[in-house]
């Protein structure tokens, strides 16, 4: 069979065609995400090195939009989005965020839980700590893997506002600097409930103001005055989403990802 030479010169330029329209698209993809990963600079603050940091950087970045938007086309119940931590891998991300690879020496004593015999069907569907005045705007741990400090301070400062009607801004860098004798190690990583025992002991922490966060390891500085304190804390039942349910309910609670 013998192919007319308009057609084979129509189908090669078809094929020319649709290529360099693909060729165009991803291009302008391209740039579009390189000016989108300027804007997000700008809005961050970030500057890298030199171009060999940025063109790594923006490889990350542009990874990280592209399994952003993949996850929310699957409508599921929580979507994500692009925030500062965007041109980090997820290996830099545990590395400067999360406990460091800390594990604890010692097994957690049972607590008690005071909301067992809440009802489930007498829960709310929803509940926002946030909208009720029970959580301080939002503060940044830095490149500090103290985390459990943070979440600790958290819930404190919602059980006292939920016990006072006073929303405190509390500090942790006291417990990153002073609750070094146990279990908890800082910046390298700790844990909430030594840190919880902690501020029982020390009668409470000081507010912010008074000991700023640095997001680095220092020297305790005693002598501090206590501006709020708890009496006890208890561990939700591990593996129970309707023990959480009854905890979350009833008051912020501190939360560890494994």
């Amino acid at each position: 069979m013998v192919i007319p030479k308009g057609l084979i010169l129509g189908i090669l330029g078809c094929v020319c065609f649709c290529s360099s329209v693909l060729a165009a698209r991803e291009l302008s993809d391209d740039l579009s995400m390189v000016a989108r990963h300027e804007s997000w600079m700008v809005q961050y603050g970030r500057v890298y090195k030199d171009d060999a940091e940025k063109a790594q950087r923006f490889g990350v970045f542009k990874a990280n939009v592209g399994f952003i938007k993949s996850f929310n086309a699957k409508n599921l119940k929580f979507y994500l989005g692009v925030n500062q931590f965007a041109d980090l891998t997820n290996e830099e991300f545990k590395a400067t965020k999360a406990n460091k690879g800390y594990k604890p020496s010692m097994e957690r004593m049972p607590t008690g839980f005071r909301y067992e015999n809440v009802s489930s069907d007498a829960l709310s569907a929803t509940v926002s700590w946030r909208t009720k005045g029970a959580v301080t705007p939002i503060k940044d741990q830095g490149q500090c893997g103290c985390c459990w400090a943070f979440s600790v301070v958290a819930a404190t400062e919602g059980v006292v506002k939920l016990k006072t009607g006073k929303l405190i801004s509390l500090c942790e860098q006291e417990l990153v600097d002073c609750d070094v004798h146990g279990e908890d190690q800082g910046c390298e990583g700790g844990l909430m409930d030594d840190a919880f025992k902690f501020i029982i002991k020390n009668g409470g922490l000081t507010i912010e103001s008074n000991y700023p966060y640095t997001a680095a390891d220092d020297k305790c500085k005693s002598g501090t005055n206590g501006a709020a304190t708890i009496k006890s804390y208890e561990d939700v039942p591990a593996n129970n989403e309707g023990a959480l349910m009854q905890a979350v309910a009833s008051q912020p609670v501190s939360v560890a990802v494994d």
